[in-house]
Protein backbone atom coordinates (compact mmCIF):
# COMPACT_ATOMS: atom_id res chain seq x y z
CA UNK A 1 0.00 0.00 0.00
CA UNK A 2 2.75 2.43 1.05
CA UNK A 3 4.86 1.96 -2.92
CA UNK A 4 1.32 2.56 -4.31
CA UNK A 5 0.71 5.48 -2.54
CA UNK A 6 3.96 6.92 -3.36
CA UNK A 7 3.50 5.91 -7.03
CA UNK A 8 0.33 7.73 -6.49
CA UNK A 9 1.43 10.77 -5.65
CA UNK A 10 4.06 11.16 -7.88
CA UNK A 11 2.25 10.62 -10.63
CA UNK A 12 -0.16 13.62 -9.50
CA UNK A 13 2.93 15.53 -9.00
CA UNK A 14 3.38 15.32 -12.87
CA UNK A 15 7.01 15.25 -13.26
CA UNK A 16 6.93 18.83 -13.14
CA UNK A 17 8.81 19.23 -9.81
CA UNK A 18 11.84 17.67 -10.04
CA UNK A 19 15.47 18.61 -11.31
CA UNK A 20 19.44 19.44 -11.53
CA UNK A 21 21.54 19.44 -8.43
CA UNK A 22 22.43 22.90 -9.41
CA UNK A 23 21.05 25.99 -8.37
CA UNK A 24 21.66 27.96 -12.11
CA UNK A 25 17.99 29.11 -12.22
CA UNK A 26 18.92 31.81 -9.42
CA UNK A 27 21.54 32.96 -11.13
CA UNK A 28 18.76 35.35 -13.09
CA UNK A 29 18.81 37.01 -16.19
CA UNK A 30 20.37 39.83 -17.22
CA UNK A 31 18.38 42.91 -16.75
CA UNK A 32 16.61 44.49 -19.42
CA UNK A 33 17.47 48.20 -20.65
CA UNK A 34 14.23 49.61 -19.88
CA UNK A 35 14.16 49.17 -15.93
CA UNK A 36 10.23 50.32 -16.46
CA UNK A 37 9.26 47.66 -18.29
CA UNK A 38 9.64 43.51 -17.89
CA UNK A 39 9.66 41.37 -21.38
CA UNK A 40 6.38 39.75 -21.06
CA UNK A 41 6.25 36.17 -19.87
CA UNK A 42 7.18 33.28 -23.23
CA UNK A 43 5.36 30.42 -21.46
CA UNK A 44 2.72 29.73 -18.41
CA UNK A 45 5.29 28.49 -16.72
CA UNK A 46 7.54 31.54 -17.04
CA UNK A 47 4.47 33.75 -15.24
CA UNK A 48 5.42 31.85 -11.92
CA UNK A 49 8.70 32.88 -11.58
CA UNK A 50 9.64 36.02 -9.48
CA UNK A 51 10.25 39.16 -11.91
CA UNK A 52 13.75 38.84 -13.48
CA UNK A 53 14.79 36.16 -11.00
CA UNK A 54 16.51 39.35 -9.83
CA UNK A 55 17.82 38.14 -6.52
CA UNK A 56 20.66 35.22 -6.76
CA UNK A 57 22.98 33.92 -3.92
CA UNK A 58 26.05 34.10 -6.85
CA UNK A 59 25.32 38.29 -5.03
CA UNK A 60 28.27 40.09 -2.74
CA UNK A 61 31.67 39.40 -1.86
CA UNK A 62 32.91 36.58 0.19
CA UNK A 63 31.82 36.31 4.01
CA UNK A 64 31.26 34.39 7.05
CA UNK A 65 27.81 33.49 6.70
CA UNK A 66 25.20 30.78 8.59
CA UNK A 67 22.28 29.83 5.81
CA UNK A 68 19.43 26.56 6.14
CA UNK A 69 18.41 24.61 3.63
CA UNK A 70 14.73 23.10 4.43
CA UNK A 71 13.42 20.43 2.46
CA UNK A 72 9.69 18.57 3.11
CA UNK A 73 7.66 16.33 0.84
CA UNK A 74 6.06 12.93 0.63
CA UNK A 75 7.11 11.11 3.71
CA UNK A 76 10.22 13.49 4.81
CA UNK A 77 11.14 16.39 6.61
CA UNK A 78 14.96 17.88 6.23
CA UNK A 79 16.26 20.92 7.60
CA UNK A 80 19.76 21.84 6.96
CA UNK A 81 21.98 24.53 8.47
CA UNK A 82 25.40 24.74 6.98
CA UNK A 83 27.91 27.80 8.76
CA UNK A 84 30.74 28.39 6.84
CA UNK A 85 33.08 31.15 4.35
CA UNK A 86 32.07 32.09 0.85
CA UNK A 87 28.80 32.42 -0.89
CA UNK A 88 25.85 30.79 0.83
CA UNK A 89 24.06 28.02 -1.84
CA UNK A 90 27.02 28.64 -3.99
CA UNK A 91 30.87 28.83 -3.76
CA UNK A 92 31.66 28.26 -0.05
CA UNK A 93 33.18 25.80 2.68
CA UNK A 94 32.21 24.88 5.99
CA UNK A 95 30.08 22.85 7.77
CA UNK A 96 26.69 20.95 7.07
CA UNK A 97 24.22 19.63 9.68
CA UNK A 98 20.94 18.12 9.47
CA UNK A 99 18.67 16.07 11.03
CA UNK A 100 16.48 13.74 9.11
CA UNK A 101 12.20 12.54 9.85
CA UNK A 102 10.96 10.43 7.49
CA UNK A 103 8.60 7.54 7.30
CA UNK A 104 11.26 5.05 8.37
CA UNK A 105 13.06 6.72 11.15
CA UNK A 106 14.96 9.40 12.18
CA UNK A 107 18.12 10.61 12.19
CA UNK A 108 21.28 13.01 11.61
CA UNK A 109 23.95 13.57 9.53
CA UNK A 110 27.28 16.61 9.98
CA UNK A 111 30.13 17.06 8.27
CA UNK A 112 32.28 19.28 6.01
CA UNK A 113 31.57 20.79 2.57
CA UNK A 114 33.16 22.58 -0.19
CA UNK A 115 31.16 23.69 -3.08
CA UNK A 116 32.64 25.48 -6.08
CA UNK A 117 31.60 26.29 -9.29
CA UNK A 118 30.18 22.69 -11.21
CA UNK A 119 31.07 20.79 -8.29
CA UNK A 120 30.35 19.71 -4.70
CA UNK A 121 32.25 17.56 -2.22
CA UNK A 122 30.88 16.04 1.38
CA UNK A 123 31.96 13.87 3.57
CA UNK A 124 31.09 12.81 7.43
CA UNK A 125 28.80 10.47 9.35
CA UNK A 126 25.00 9.95 9.24
CA UNK A 127 23.47 7.85 11.83
CA UNK A 128 19.67 6.32 11.20
CA UNK A 129 17.58 4.83 13.93
CA UNK A 130 14.70 2.81 11.79
CA UNK A 131 11.47 2.51 13.07
CA UNK A 132 9.99 -0.38 10.92
CA UNK A 133 12.87 -2.24 9.75
CA UNK A 134 15.23 -4.97 11.78
CA UNK A 135 18.45 -5.98 10.94
CA UNK A 136 18.44 -9.75 8.71
CA UNK A 137 20.19 -12.63 8.57
CA UNK A 138 22.14 -12.96 6.10
CA UNK A 139 21.21 -14.12 2.95
CA UNK A 140 21.29 -14.58 -1.04
CA UNK A 141 18.78 -12.16 -1.96
CA UNK A 142 15.33 -10.46 -0.32
CA UNK A 143 12.21 -10.42 -1.17
CA UNK A 144 9.62 -7.41 0.55
CA UNK A 145 8.19 -10.10 2.78
CA UNK A 146 12.10 -10.77 4.32
CA UNK A 147 12.95 -7.24 4.65
CA UNK A 148 9.81 -6.94 7.07
CA UNK A 149 10.73 -9.43 9.75
CA UNK A 150 11.43 -8.30 13.38
CA UNK A 151 12.75 -11.41 14.35
CA UNK A 152 16.33 -9.21 15.06
CA UNK A 153 16.92 -6.19 16.88
CA UNK A 154 15.32 -3.00 15.66
CA UNK A 155 18.26 -1.64 13.35
CA UNK A 156 20.34 1.21 13.30
CA UNK A 157 23.35 2.78 11.18
CA UNK A 158 25.92 4.71 11.35
CA UNK A 159 27.41 5.23 7.93
CA UNK A 160 30.59 7.52 7.43
CA UNK A 161 30.23 8.60 3.63
CA UNK A 162 32.50 11.38 1.37
CA UNK A 163 30.41 12.44 -1.86
CA UNK A 164 31.18 14.10 -5.02
CA UNK A 165 28.63 15.79 -7.07
CA UNK A 166 29.30 17.45 -10.54
CA UNK A 167 26.95 19.53 -13.02
CA UNK A 168 29.14 19.98 -16.14
CA UNK A 169 27.43 22.65 -18.94
CA UNK A 170 27.13 20.55 -22.33
CA UNK A 171 25.31 21.78 -25.29
CA UNK A 172 21.25 23.18 -23.75
CA UNK A 173 21.75 21.16 -20.18
CA UNK A 174 24.24 19.78 -18.01
CA UNK A 175 26.10 16.47 -17.33
CA UNK A 176 25.10 15.04 -14.11
CA UNK A 177 27.89 13.15 -12.35
CA UNK A 178 27.60 11.63 -8.77
CA UNK A 179 29.98 9.10 -7.13
CA UNK A 180 29.97 8.14 -3.18
CA UNK A 181 31.52 5.82 -1.30
CA UNK A 182 30.25 4.83 2.28
CA UNK A 183 30.92 2.52 4.94
CA UNK A 184 28.40 1.26 7.14
CA UNK A 185 29.06 0.45 10.68
CA UNK A 186 27.55 -0.58 14.05
CA UNK A 187 26.13 -3.47 12.71
CA UNK A 188 25.84 -6.87 14.26
CA UNK A 189 28.43 -9.57 13.47
CA UNK A 190 27.11 -11.99 10.53
CA UNK A 191 24.12 -9.39 10.35
CA UNK A 192 22.35 -7.36 6.99
CA UNK A 193 21.14 -3.88 6.98
CA UNK A 194 19.03 -2.03 4.65
CA UNK A 195 20.64 1.32 4.50
CA UNK A 196 17.55 3.90 4.69
CA UNK A 197 19.37 6.65 2.57
CA UNK A 198 21.32 4.71 -0.11
CA UNK A 199 18.13 2.62 -0.11
CA UNK A 200 19.70 -0.75 -0.30
CA UNK A 201 20.43 -4.00 1.68
CA UNK A 202 24.31 -4.05 2.76
CA UNK A 203 26.28 -6.69 3.75
CA UNK A 204 29.14 -4.07 5.73
CA UNK A 205 30.76 -2.61 5.17
CA UNK A 206 31.43 -0.81 2.27
CA UNK A 207 29.05 0.76 -0.68
CA UNK A 208 29.72 2.18 -3.14
CA UNK A 209 27.29 4.33 -5.62
CA UNK A 210 27.97 6.03 -9.22
CA UNK A 211 25.34 8.35 -11.10
CA UNK A 212 25.43 9.58 -14.98
CA UNK A 213 22.51 11.43 -16.37
CA UNK A 214 21.85 14.64 -18.44
CA UNK A 215 19.42 17.28 -17.52
CA UNK A 216 17.84 19.73 -20.26
CA UNK A 217 17.18 23.38 -18.80
CA UNK A 218 14.02 25.01 -20.22
CA UNK A 219 12.48 28.65 -19.29
CA UNK A 220 13.08 32.00 -20.13
CA UNK A 221 15.14 31.79 -16.56
CA UNK A 222 16.34 28.23 -17.19
CA UNK A 223 14.52 28.04 -13.94
CA UNK A 224 13.55 24.58 -15.12
CA UNK A 225 15.73 21.42 -15.47
CA UNK A 226 14.08 18.06 -16.70
CA UNK A 227 16.26 14.75 -17.12
CA UNK A 228 16.95 11.30 -16.84
CA UNK A 229 19.73 9.84 -14.70
CA UNK A 230 21.23 5.84 -14.00
CA UNK A 231 22.75 5.07 -10.48
CA UNK A 232 24.93 1.77 -9.95
CA UNK A 233 25.49 0.64 -6.90
CA UNK A 234 28.41 -1.64 -5.53
CA UNK A 235 28.02 -3.98 -2.70
CA UNK A 236 31.20 -5.80 -3.00
CA UNK A 237 30.38 -8.30 0.43
CA UNK A 238 27.33 -9.33 -0.81
CA UNK A 239 28.87 -9.29 -4.54
CA UNK A 240 25.95 -7.45 -5.44
CA UNK A 241 25.04 -4.93 -8.10
CA UNK A 242 21.89 -2.75 -8.06
CA UNK A 243 21.03 -0.21 -11.50
CA UNK A 244 18.21 2.12 -11.14
CA UNK A 245 17.26 4.56 -14.04
CA UNK A 246 15.06 7.31 -13.98
CA UNK A 247 13.74 10.99 -14.16
CA UNK A 248 14.33 13.99 -12.53
CA UNK A 249 13.24 17.36 -12.70
CA UNK A 250 13.54 20.92 -10.80
CA UNK A 251 11.09 24.17 -11.05
CA UNK A 252 12.65 26.96 -9.60
CA UNK A 253 10.25 29.89 -8.62
CA UNK A 254 12.71 32.17 -7.13
CA UNK A 255 16.32 32.15 -5.51
CA UNK A 256 15.12 30.85 -2.21
CA UNK A 257 11.93 28.57 -3.21
CA UNK A 258 12.02 25.69 -5.63
CA UNK A 259 10.21 22.54 -6.25
CA UNK A 260 11.76 18.90 -6.72
CA UNK A 261 12.30 15.49 -6.84
CA UNK A 262 13.28 12.41 -8.32
CA UNK A 263 11.91 8.62 -9.27
CA UNK A 264 14.73 6.68 -10.25
CA UNK A 265 13.33 3.08 -10.11
CA UNK A 266 15.27 -0.06 -9.60
CA UNK A 267 15.53 -2.00 -12.41
CA UNK A 268 18.05 -4.41 -11.69
CA UNK A 269 19.09 -6.06 -8.10
CA UNK A 270 19.17 -9.46 -6.20
CA UNK A 271 16.43 -8.36 -4.40
CA UNK A 272 12.53 -7.83 -4.94
CA UNK A 273 11.85 -4.97 -2.41
CA UNK A 274 8.68 -3.55 -4.62
CA UNK A 275 9.63 0.45 -4.33
CA UNK A 276 11.65 0.26 -1.51
CA UNK A 277 14.88 0.16 -2.70
CA UNK A 278 14.35 2.77 -5.34
CA UNK A 279 15.22 6.51 -5.18
CA UNK A 280 12.28 8.78 -4.68
CA UNK A 281 14.13 10.07 -1.84
CA UNK A 282 12.98 14.14 -3.42
CA UNK A 283 9.09 14.33 -3.93
CA UNK A 284 8.51 18.00 -2.05
CA UNK A 285 9.36 21.82 -1.65
CA UNK A 286 12.74 23.13 -1.18
CA UNK A 287 13.34 26.66 0.57
CA UNK A 288 16.47 28.24 1.09
CA UNK A 289 18.14 31.49 3.51
CA UNK A 290 21.17 32.86 4.26
CA UNK A 291 22.62 35.90 6.23
CA UNK A 292 23.84 38.91 4.21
Amino acid sequence: MRSLRALSTFSCAGLVLFGSARARAADGAPPSDDSTHSPPPQSAFDSLVEPSMKHSWNEGSARWFAASTFDVGFLYIRPRLSLGYGKPHQSWFGIDANPTIAGPGAGAYAGLRLAIPHFDIRIGPRYFQAFQHSYLERRPSYNRIQLESTKLGSATTLTLESEINADIPAGPGDVLLLTSVSYVASVPKDQNVFEESLRVLVEPPWVVRGRFGYAIRLGSHEQISVGFVGDVLAIPERRAVVVRVGPIVRFALSRSFEVRGSFVPRIYSPDDLGLLDSDFTELGLRWRWATE
